[in-house]
């Protein structure tokens, strides 16, 4: 037994666990929690080192690459010393992966936006779904608030808790680190935003190119746990096959609802295509989306485990 605790492959076992355990029964306060001190620190880089619109968009690209660099680099680097140096790894290991996995900000937010819209608070429920989305959400309709609440839910599933998961199961805590903090400056570096078009563009180029692994397991999880036919059939019937809109063709295939369609953003009106099922919203797929997200969050954390327990046991 003993030899097993001192195992680093079981110790990194024992992290995900407990970083997975601590992610559905505690909140960590957003107003102490790193990552809120990165989202300022980025934002406000971002403001003050982007080109002014004379500039042509190659400036905007080194610009965007080197803030990047300059902001996220050190703190990888240090965070990579201390792990290193540290008598105990597996203690700050954990404290890593527990604040990188805060993934139950974004459920705590979806209950309160399905609070909302369960006792018909349409303005409560639009400032709610406001803290998950990046959209404008002060027009937006009953189904509206519904469909982005379920987009944003389940797209973060895929983006930050499976991402979060596979990067620390396959490079470690360092490799989950670094793809979190490009995922967070994506995110505040919203490529909707005029300012950003361009400047966020290396960054986002390469979290997509990150986080199409993960999205792609978590999605065959979802599949896996509700209906693959009706998934993969909307999937087969999206009219454009990016990304996104195939994620999204995903769940909503399996809920058999309309995702997608306009999104207004910066004041400009985005025509995204509709995909997924034949019926619009309700307030009963918001419920069934966030049980089909909870089941695809065992089925990933099971998965993991595997993972991590065959890699120890043939080492």
């Amino acid at each position: 037994m003993t030899e097993v605790i001192s195992d680093p492959n079981y110790q990194s076992l024992f992290v995900l666990w407990l970083a997975i355990a601590i992610d559905a029964l505690w909140r960590w306060p957003q107003s102490t929690h790193p990552l809120t001190l990165m989202r300022y620190l980025v934002l406000q880089m971002g403001r003050k080192v982007v080109p002014s619109s004379n500039y042509g968009p190659s400036q905007h690209y080194i610009s965007g690459t080197l803030a990047a660099l300059v902001l996220l680099a050190p703190l990888i680097i240090c965070v990579a010393i201390l792990v290193y140096m540290a008598q105990y790894p597996v203690f700050f290991e954990a404290i890593i992966l527990v604040a990188l996995l805060d993934f139950g900000y974004q459920r705590q937010q979806y209950k309160k936006v399905l609070g909302s819209v369960g006792r018909n608070k349409k303005s409560l429920a639009r400032e709610m779904v406001q803290t998950i989305t990046a959209r404008q959400c002060n027009s937006l309709t009953d189904i509206g608030i519904a469909k982005a609440a379920i987009e944003s839910l389940w797209l973060k599933f895929l983006y930050l808790y499976c991402g979060v998961i596979f990067y620390f199961v396959v490079v470690g805590p360092i490799g989950a680190l670094i793809y979190r903090l490009l995922l967070l400056t994506s995110w505040q570096w919203h490529y909707r935003t005029p300012t950003m078009t361009f400047f966020a563009k290396p960054v986002r180029n390469l979290v997509y190119l990150l986080n199409m692994p993960p999205a792609v397991i978590g999605g065959l999880a979802a599949l896996l746990v509700s209906h693959p036919i009706k998934g993969f059939r909307a999937i087969k019937r999206s009219p454009v096959k990016d990304k996104t809109s195939l994620l999204l063709a995903l769940m909503g295939g399996v809920l058999d609802v309309k995702l997608g369609g306009p999104a207004i953003y910066a004041n400009k009106k985005i025509r995204y295509p509709r995909v997924g099922g034949a019926n619009e919203v309700k307030y009963s797929h918001m419920l069934s989306a966030k049980s089909t997200i909870n089941h695809a969050m065992i089925a990933i954390s099971a998965f993991a485990s595997l993972v991590m327990l065959a890699i120890a046991a043939s080492s």
